[in-house]
This record gives C-alpha cells, structure tokens and sequence, in this order.
C-alpha cells in the first residue's frame, strides 16, 4: 500500500532528456510540493493504522464474546431439523412422533411450535426453543415480564387492607370456598389451618375445596396440561392437576371424610409419589378408591371447567384464597383466624364459635402465583 501511494505521488511526470536537462525548478518550491505530499501520506497512513486497529480489536472481542458470524448461525428450516433431530435421538423412548408446526424468532432464539406423539398415542402442543448457533435446546420459557406483573400484583394486594367483618355478607349458612394446589406448599399451609375449622363447625357450614387452573401454562403440553387444547393445567406440573382431580371426587362422593384425608394424605405423600401414594391414605380411611378413580377418568373435564368459571368470577390466580359469601378474605392462615373470618359471617353465630383454635397469627403473604 505505501509503495503504491508512493508511486502515485512521487513518480515524476514523464519528460523527454532534454526537457530534464533544460528544466530548472528552485528549491523553494521543492520543498514545498515534497511537504504537502508528506502530510497527505501522513494522514492516508494514520487512516489505515486506525482502520486495523478497529477491524483487530473487533475480531478479539467477537473472541470474547463468543459471537458467532451470520454464516454459523442456523436458519429457522436448519434450528427446526436439527431440535427434531435431537427430540428423536435423545428421548425416542417415550416419545413416538414429532411434528412442527410453526417456528419463529423470538428474542435472539427460535420458538418451535410441535405436535408431540408419545408411545401410548397421546399428542400433545409444546413450544420447544433452540438456541440460533444450533448448541443449546431450551424445554422451556419464563415470560419474565408476565410473571413480575404477577408478582406487582401480588404486592398490590398484600398492601391492600382486609375487608372488614362488616364487609362481608352474613347468612344463616355461610358460603366458605377455600382455593388451593395441591402442592402448593402455602395451599397446604391453608389446608392445615382450615381443617380444624372444619371439623370444630361440622355441619353448621360447609367449607368448599376448589383448584386454581391455568391454560397453556408455560406453553401447555402434557407436563402441565390434562387435555390437549391446553385449557386445563397446572402450576407444578400434571401430576398435581391430576391430583387436584382426585380431590374434587373424594369431596363429591365421600364428604364427611375428605378433611381426614387431605390432612393424611399431605403429611404421608408428596408431588414425586402421589400417583401411586394417593391410595394409601384413601383405603385406610375406607374410600373406594376404584370409584375415585372412575370419576378421576369421566368427570375431570367437567369438574376442571367448573373450577376455571369459578377462578374467573372471583378473579383467583393464586393459591390461597379463601373466599367467604363471594368476599376474599384476607387474614391470617391459622386456625383460629379462619374460625374467626366464618363465624362473622354468620347471621346468628353457633356456639362452636365461642371456642378458641389456639393463637390467631398475623396476616400470611405466601403464596403460589
């Protein structure tokens, strides 16, 4: 490049031999073509030492970083090959076919939209994500901005002071509704504190069990969702929701003892075993598990929509909310707390209200959201 600008510059224009030699310039100007010439290739110079310089400096922070040129990224047709690639090869046990049905860009990775046909023929929607340079597969996605608006929310209405006593109707028989997860540890810690209401009440009120459902949570599939529209799901996976079932038909077919049975079967199971441990707790207590288990395969997709209408007409998106004449309550978890909360529902307190369930606590903040 300088040998080049040199000969551009400096190369004398061609002139016969006796032009050279009858030619006569003074040094003065001379020296002044030669100066300019030398500040030309001076800033040339400087421009293309900054020039390698940014290209170098470049180069070492893509090292870096690690940042990949577009030609190694993959296309949306090669990331979408290559994760059903991968779904066949590293879980071909369980699952039997894999079909996408969309694939697009969402924020610097590809969302794959499948159709997923495990060995026993259930299929099921799940979006699959797959990093652009083709290394990493991402089974799932947390919508950070949805789930900060959830926790705002959260802190909104823990701000947001409890209705009075004389803000909730009074009836002769109070309507109590108390939802939860069943592996929601603060549902379970509400279980625990209204259980001894229940029984110290007895028939004086009825306290309603009832589930917080999503749809298409966290994209929906089997993992989470029962059916395969994704309207029925829930938070700590399909083991739960089923779960969830099983406990809305021990209530609709063995009342009376339904209270002894969430208090066993939270104390003696857990989310990891309950599909075999559920059992155990229901045939001690003399429920006929074979009937609980009909109901468990008939009526889930009615007694699921039941649930999702009454979420929506009392604005439930968490577990625990307990809700007293159509009214949220919102007050301490132990038991002489929710004692107190139903029994200023009633028009006419029954005696069992004058009883003391222990030390009331202050007001619980926990939950599932």
């Amino acid at each position: 490049m300088i040998g080049l600008l040199y000969l551009v510059y400096f190369m004398p224009e061609h002139k016969s031999l006796k032009s050279l030699k009858t030619s006569r310039v003074s040094t003065k100007k001379r020296k002044t073509k030669s100066t300019g010439y030398f500040w030309i290739i001076a800033v040339i110079f400087l421009l293309i030492a900054v020039t390698l310089l940014v290209t170098e400096n470049s180069k070492m922070m893509d090292l870096v970083r690690g940042d990949k040129t577009t030609e190694e990224l993959l296309t949306a047709e090669e990331a979408q090959k290559k994760l059903t690639d991968f779904i066949n090869e590293a879980y071909g046990q369980s699952v039997k076919g894999i079909e996408v049905m969309e694939t697009e860009e969402k924020s610097g990775v590809y969302a794959v939209t499948t159709l997923i046909t495990n060995t026993n023929d259930q299929t099921s929607t799940s979006t699959l994500y797959i990093s652009k340079d083709g290394k990493f597969f991402l089974p799932d996605a947390i919508d950070m901005e949805e789930i900060l608006q959830k926790v705002a929310e959260q802190k909104q209405a823990q701000n947001t002071p409890p209705p009075a006593a004389a803000d909730v109707p009074k009836a002769d028989a109070p309507k109590v509704e108390l939802f939860t997860m069943s592996y929601c540890p603060f549902g379970n810690q509400a279980e625990d504190g209204i259980s001894p209401v229940a029984r110290l009440l007895g028939d004086s009120v009825e306290i309603e069990p009832h589930y917080v459902i999503y749809s298409d949570y966290r994209g929906g599939g089997e993992k989470y969702c029962l059916d395969e529209e994704d309207k029925y799901c829930s938070m700590h996976g399909i083991e739960e929701l089923n779960q969830n079932v099983r406990e809305l038909c021990i209530y609709k077919y063995n009342r009376s003892k339904f209270w002894d049975y969430i208090d066993a079967v939270n104390k003696d199971c857990n989310i990891q075993n309950i599909e075999e441990c559920w059992t155990n707790p229901a045939d001690d207590l003399g429920i006929d598990t074979g009937k609980i288990a009909t109901c468990q395969k008939d009526e889930a997709i009615g007694m699921l929509a039941e649930e999702v209408a009454l979420n929506k007409k009392y604005g439930i998106t968490g577990s625990p909310a307990l809700v007293i004449n159509g009214v949220k309550y919102s007050g301490g978890r132990a038991p002489e707390n929710y004692k107190l909360g139903i029994c200023n529902a009633f028009n006419t307190q029954p005696k069992e209200c004058s009883e003391t369930l222990g030390e009331a606590a202050a007001a619980s903040t926990g939950g599932c959201n």
